[in-house]
């Protein structure tokens, strides 16, 4: 038996009586019977605190799953259906609970990079439209490769569905605030009877995108690029910048002011591009 001294004494002459006698030792039943209940109670102690463990982790991924599904009818336009513990449904679609998920991060993230580039007036320049194209193209080859066929076909109709309102708000605005000029790439201007409160939105400058022929080609031009290819990147963004120097020096022969905007405009460009592409890398 191992002695504990304490001082001069041992644990053993501590524990003697007052005849000098040594307590009387547990017998070899006690000693198991002692050592299966410590062993009980560590076992039951153990599976209290996995319990705790795991309905922590379904709390939360229940309260993770809840915002997700929340989600699903603001960025789908339907709310999403239960099927099982891990399967869910919209429109008839299946997801699995991480599909959907993912599916949701991407079009939430995707949709606020586009939002981001708007600006307060909510009038779409040229720029804006190459940022709508990007996003179609990077989610689309996210769907493609992560989705089934029908899921997809979902994905890529609520992120088309977000682009065209965003659309409809500018051609609202258009239509209530502005009239139509001979300028090719900018061919608004405010009317003379636009209200006040609707000219607080709108800037002194004209970002006004007008020329759809320009619109479709800056749409085709960054529909099928592989931004994963820094130097396809690169073309694209001088190939932009080529394509809408003719529609800025509408607004301006100030030189410093030009090389400013397309400066600008490949800032925005390689930004949204690198945040497109985080949003749907899996």
């Amino acid at each position: 038996m191992i002695k504990v001294s304490y001082g001069s004494k041992s644990l053993e002459s501590l524990n003697r009586n007052k005849t000098g006698k040594s307590k009387k030792q547990k017998t070899e039943p006690e000693q198991e019977k002692m050592r299966t209940m410590i062993h009980s109670i560590i076992g039951d102690l153990e599976s209290v605190i996995r319990k705790g463990i795991e309905q922590q982790k379904a709390g939360t991924k229940n309260i993770n799953m809840n915002e997700v599904l929340e989600s699903v009818e603001e960025l789908f336009g339907i709310k999403a259906k239960e099927e099982s513990d891990n399967t869910f449904s919209i429109d008839g679609t299946a997801f699995t609970a991480d599909e959907l998920q993912k599916a949701v991060g991407v079009l939430k993230g995707t949709e606020g990079e586009i939002s981001a580039h708007i600006t307060e007036s909510k009038l779409l320049d040229y720029i804006n439209y190459a940022h709508f194209e990007i996003a179609r193209n990077v989610v689309d080859k996210y769907s493609k490769k992560n989705l089934n066929a029908q899921q997809t076909e979902l994905v890529i109709k609520a992120l088309n569905s977000f682009i065209e309102k965003a659309q409809e708000v500018h051609d609202s605005i258009i239509k209530r605030i502005f009239e139509k000029t001979q300028d090719k790439y900018y061919g608004y201007k405010v009317t003379d009877t636009a209200v006040n409160d609707d000219l607080a939105t709108v800037t002194g400058d004209k970002v006004v995108a007008s020329n759809q022929d320009l619109i479709n080609r800056i749409t085709s031009l960054f529909s099928s690029v592989d931004f994963s290819d820094s130097a396809a990147v690169s073309k694209v963004i001088n190939d932009f910048k080529e394509m809408v120097i003719p529609a800025y020096k509408e607004v301006t022969e100030d030189t410093e002011k030009l090389e400013d905007k397309l400066s600008y405009d490949e800032l925005s460009l390689s930004k949204t591009i690198k945040n497109f592409v985080n949003h749907v890398s899996d």
